[in-house]
């Protein structure tokens, strides 16, 4: 076997988007999942109810949104930062 390769340049971007398409996917279908779960607990543990309007379904939806929307920049925020340099220099 020989020594590695290295990863010729137009593959190297390609992997980041190709993480950045898997990273929106997943984010929305978090999103609509965990939306759905919390509107159907709340529904059925009788917090509100689908007879009485969407008011309830809307403020959930709303609420979520603004949760999982400030999540989803926070980790593409840390997903994205540069890298910390290292400090390589001579140890004492």
């Amino acid at each position: 076997m020989g020594p590695p390769r290295a990863i010729p340049p137009n593959l190297v971007a390609m992997t980041g988007n190709l993480q950045a398409i898997g990273f929106l996917f997943s984010w929305v279908l978090g999103w609509g999942i965990g939306g759905s779960l919390i509107d159907a607990g709340l529904i059925q543990s009788g917090v509100y109810s689908l007879e009485g309007g969407q008011l309830g379904t809307l403020i959930t939806f709303l609420l979520w949104t603004g949760a999982w929307g400030g999540a989803g920049v926070a980790l593409y925020r840390r997903f994205t930062a540069p890298a910390a340099p290292t400090d390589s220099g001579p140890q004492e």
